[in-house]
């Protein structure tokens, strides 16, 4: 995995100090997909990618005032159990974030991220817009 903690706590450093530890912990989410990320800032936010498939990213983190965003760009086409992604774009949906405060919501994102992350491995066009 080509995790940059440097990179990414330059970013948290500019976000507001109440949200640095669920953008840790969704990072954490992201991170414990186990799948082979490159971690890199984009459109201002971290994102994350597969260079073996494409450059293209495949989730994202993207804070708000009172919640945060885990993006994936391959949204409308993954599968969603729990009804938690939202949005009405051909391809994008996200999942607004409170609170982690458990471990099943934990194991709920991290789950999210590896559908997300195989339909871009099955499917790299998924990704495209």
């Amino acid at each position: 995995m080509t995790f940059n903690q440097s990179i990414f706590d330059d970013w948290l450093a500019d976000q507001p100090p109440e949200s640095h530890q669920l953008l840790r912990d969704i990072r954490a989410t992201i991170i414990a997909s186990g799948h082979n990320f490159t971690e890199g800032i984009k459109w201002g936010s971290p994102c994350y990618w597969l260079p073996e498939i494409s450059r293209r990213t495949i989730t994202w983190i993207q804070p708000h005032n009172d919640y945060v965003r885990l993006g994936f760009f391959n949204g409308a086409t993954m599968p969603d159990p729990e009804n938690l992604l939202e949005g009405t774009g051909k391809k994008l949906r996200h999942i607004k974030i409170h609170n982690l405060t458990n471990p099943t919501e934990t194991q709920t994102l991290t789950t999210y991220v590896q559908a997300s992350t195989n339909l871009a491995i099955a499917d790299p066009d998924s990704l495209s817009g």
